[in-house]
C-alpha cells in the first residue's frame, strides 16, 4: 500500500508518512495483561526522566508544536497526541486503556514521541494520499465528533474518503475494533524529522503490535 503526498502539500511542508501493514491479529485478555505490565513499566521510566515542565521544550514535541502553529492550531489548545499522552503519564493519570491494538501504538507513541493512527485494512480502498482539505469537507471523527475542514488542514485519505485530520484525529468509520484482524499503522512525519527517525519509530509501534497482539509485519515503510 503506497502514499502519495501531493505536490501542493510537499510545496508548504516537508513532511514524510510512515506505514506498516500488519496481518493476523488477536485480541485477547492474555495480551492485554502483558501489555499491563509493559506499560506500568514505560510509566515509571518516562517518571524517572522528564519532568512535566519540560514537555513543551522536548525535541520532538517542539518540532511538533512548531508544525501545529503552521497549521494554524494552537497547540496550548489542541496538543499534539505524543505529547498529551506523555504529560497524562507526568500527572500520574496513565496511559488511557482502549483495545490492545490502540494500546499497543500509545506505547510507542509515549516511547518514540511520534504521533501514529491504526486503520482496520478491510475499510481502507487504497491507494492513499495527503493532501489538503477542501472547503466544507464533513467529516466524522472518532467519539462521533462532526467536524466542518475549512481547506487549511491536511488528510490522510483513501481512495474514497478521508482517513485522518492532522492534528484532529482518525474518522470513525475506519478505525480498529476488537474484531479487526488486520491493520494499517500511520507515522506522521513533520518538517525537521528524518526518514530514519519515523522508520524507526514504526518499528518499535509495529513490533509493540506483534509482541502483544500477535499476526506478522507484511512491511514497514516510510
Amino acid at each position: 500500500m503506497q502514499v502519495v503526498i501531493e505536490d501542493a502539500v510537499r510545496e508548504k511542508f516537508d513532511i514524510r508518512v510512515g506505514i506498516a501493514e500488519l496481518k493476523g491479529l488477536r485480541q485477547n485478555e492474555k495480551e492485554n495483561s502483558e501489555i499491563s505490565r509493559e506499560i506500568a513499566a514505560v510509566e515509571a521510566e518516562l517518571k524517572s526522566k522528564y519532568e512535566i515542565d519540560e514537555v513543551k521544550d522536548i525535541g520532538t514535541l517542539r518540532w511538533q508544536r512548531d508544525f501545529f502553529w503552521r497549521l494554524g492550531v494552537d497547540p496550548t489548545k489542541v496538543r499534539p497526541a505524543s505529547e498529551a499522552l506523555l504529560r497524562r503519564i507526568l500527572l500520574n493519570k496513565g496511559l488511557p486503556r482502549v483495545s490492545a491494538i490502540v494500546d499497543a501504538y500509545n506505547l510507542a507513541s509515549v516511547k518514540t514521541l511520534l504521533t501514529f493512527s491504526a486503520f482496520d485494512i478491510v475499510r481502507i480502498e487504497p491507494p492513499l494520499s495527503v493532501r489538503f482539505s477542501r472547503e466544507d469537507e464533513v467529516v466524522t471523527l472518532i467519539g462521533y465528533r462532526k467536524k466542518k475542514l475549512t481547506g487549511k488542514e491536511i488528510v490522510l485519505t483513501d481512495s474514497a474518503k478521508i482517513l485522518c485530520v492532522y492534528v484532529h484525529g482518525d474518522v470513525d468509520v475506519t478505525k480498529v475494533t476488537d474484531s479487526t484482524r488486520d491493520v494499517l499503522l500511520v507515522a506522521y512525519g513533520i518538517p525537521g524529522m528524518s526518514k530514519d527517525e519515523i522508520k524507526e519509530g514504526m518499528s518499535v509501534a509495529a513490533g509493540y503490535i506483534k509482541r502483544f497482539v500477535g499476526g506478522k509485519v507484511v512491511r514497514v515503510d516510510v
